[in-house]
């Protein structure tokens, strides 16, 4: 919050403007600008009488989006989408909800008082006392379907065309959200990705492109399986977005021969890590070590060292891969789960016949509770006698856990692709980290989770800002990597650009008023420049 500081010096009275910030929690201030002698102030009164702050609207930040909105054609899209009955303004409501949602996430009934403490009223040209929350629900009404599809299709030509969209590997998942109440129709239990299995859900499938670019996105009932989704998305590419042959990465819950046939029916290529059943286990054991040749694969937060042997399986190209770091991670974990469950069945031998032990199914019920709590059934041989009190012998299955070592820090992906390397088929796999990111941003930054709206068609509309607004977190976050800024995500950038505020002084009791934006500093202007911003100058 920034405020005005008069100074007496030799007679004559200065004007400065000043602002309060925290440092390990103690306020201090500093001052932003030198503002001038009190005759320079007015025109109307050389000496004003009365100096002070009449409003500090949200500007930096606030201006970075809508002008990056306003680049895509956001607004103008969704106007011309919901043309029949939406008003002039639902294009620049549906932008305002986007853009909180960046910024500073509240539900319908706060918005109003959130928009009226930023400049988006003089962006926009909607006088903050004609915002009401129902305005906002109303809005959602017209964002159908039909509708969103229309939008999600300009929105990818525009973004296409202005920034670029690396269409040749696409990235699909699903994820859920959950609710609070009982009245959505799409909500159902099912498996939880929140870990909130006691609640109502739904469920979102999302195709992103490598640089976090959402495509499109669909919303299902919290009981759909993933493995049911995959060829509706895909179909959904081919028909609507007119994408020819990219590779679809899907996860090992989605894969199924009949996704698979589906998607090569549509001339895709897939890449899909396998489950690890008894033909993939038999292969990875018999492959030797000396067939594995090191390679480097880039995630979305690192680098790994991995090492790659290729196999062709009933015409099919697997690729055998082995993290020798995750592999010492699987070998420390099953070494301390079989060294608990070793110790508890000792106890548990030392017991027999005492206290709850004093039946045999007393004691093999209790074993069996160990062996399955630790998931070392397959590592341990037990052995209760069948005559006489109960006694319990154990040892380790020394071969199976010979074999399981050998599959430690391993896995299959499997693909149709075969004009890339396996080190590029492994790279795209190790990408689709990207997706998981989306979701990240989705939930915990756009606040997503729990939707606060109940009907189908709100509740789509909300998953359909929610994704839009990671869609400009996205589009700066690709800016800022192209000037170089590496490590800045979106939201630093937009933490720093927050500092930027729009200031009115009134002055001679309110005859005068002066406008002014804070300060910018160094690092302020070099985003400004890298991410287009402007102009700066209501």
């Amino acid at each position: 919050m920034t405020y005005l500081v008069k100074k007496q010096i030799k007679g004559q009275t200065y004007y400065y403007e000043y602002e309060s910030y925290r440092v390990k929690g103690t306020v201090k201030h500093r001052c932003v600008r030198y503002l001038g002698r009190s005759k320079n102030l007015g025109k109307k009164s050389p000496v004003p009488t009365d100096v002070a702050v009449k409003n500090s609207l949200e500007y930096g930040s606030v201006v970075a989006l809508y002008t990056l909105a306003e680049r895509i054609g956001l607004s103008k899209i969704i106007y011309q989408a919901t043309m029949k009955g939406g008003g002039k303004h639902i294009g620049k409501l549906a932008e305002i909800m986007v853009i909180n949602r960046c910024l500073e996430p509240v539900s319908g009934n706060k918005l109003p008082g959130w928009y009226e403490k930023t400049v988006l009223p003089f962006l926009l040209d909607i006088p903050a006392d004609k915002v009401h929350p129902q305005i906002f629900y109303n809005a959602m009404n017209y964002l159908t379907d039909e509708t969103i599809l229309r939008i999600q299709k300009e929105l990818y030509r525009n973004v296409k065309r202005i920034y670029g969209v690396d269409t040749s590997t696409i990235f699909y998942d699903l994820t859920s959200t959950y609710f609070e109440g009982t009245h959505c129709p799409l909500g159902k239990f099912g498996h939880s990705t929140d870990h909130r299995p006691d609640k109502l859900q739904i469920n979102i499938g999302m195709g992103v492109d490598r640089d976090c670019i959402p495509i499109t996105h669909d919303v299902f009932t919290g009981s759909i399986r993933d493995v049911i989704t995959v060829q509706g998305f895909a179909k959904k590419l081919k028909s609507e977005f007119n994408l020819d042959s990219p590779v679809i990465v899907i996860d090992r819950g989605m894969l199924s021969q009949k996704n698979l046939d589906g998607l090569l029916s549509l001339r895709y290529h897939y890449i899909a890590v396998r489950k690890m059943g008894t033909q993939e286990r038999l292969i990875i054991q018999e492959t030797l070590e000396e067939e594995f040749t090191k390679a480097t694969v880039t995630t979305y937060s690192e680098e790994r060292e991995i090492f790659l042997a290729e196999k062709m399986v009933d015409e099919k190209r697997w690729i055998l891969c082995w993290n020798k770091k995750k592999a010492e991670d699987d070998k420390m974990f099953r070494d301390r789960m079989i060294a608990r469950s070793r110790a508890d069945l000792e106890k548990i031998r030392k017991g027999c016949g005492k206290r709850n032990l004093k039946t045999k199914e007393q004691v093999y019920h209790a074993t069996q509770n160990v062996i399955e709590r630790d998931g070392t059934k397959r590592y341990l041989t037990l052995e209760i006698n069948k005559r006489g009190a109960p006694r319990l012998n154990f040892k380790l299955n020394d071969e199976q856990i010979d074999k399981e070592r050998r599959l430690d820090g391993k896995f299959i992906l499997e693909t149709s692709e075969h004009d890339l390397s396996d080190i590029e088929i492994v790279q795209a796999y190790h990408t689709r980290d990207v997706v998981e990111k989306f979701f990240q941003m989705l939930k915990d930054i756009v606040e997503l989770r729990p939707p606060y709206v109940y009907t189908e068609q709100h509740v789509k509309a909300h998953v359909f800002l929610c994704v839009l607004a990671v869609l400009l977190l996205s589009l700066l976050r690709k800016m800022l990597k192209k000037a170089g800024k590496d490590t800045m995500t979106s939201v630093k950038a937009l933490d720093i650009l927050d500092g930027i505020k729009r200031v009115e002084f009134s002055l001679n009791e309110g005859k005068n008023i002066i406008i002014r934006t804070t300060t910018f500093t160094d690092t302020q202007r070099e985003l400004i420049s890298i991410l287009n911003v402007g102009p700066l100058g209501l």
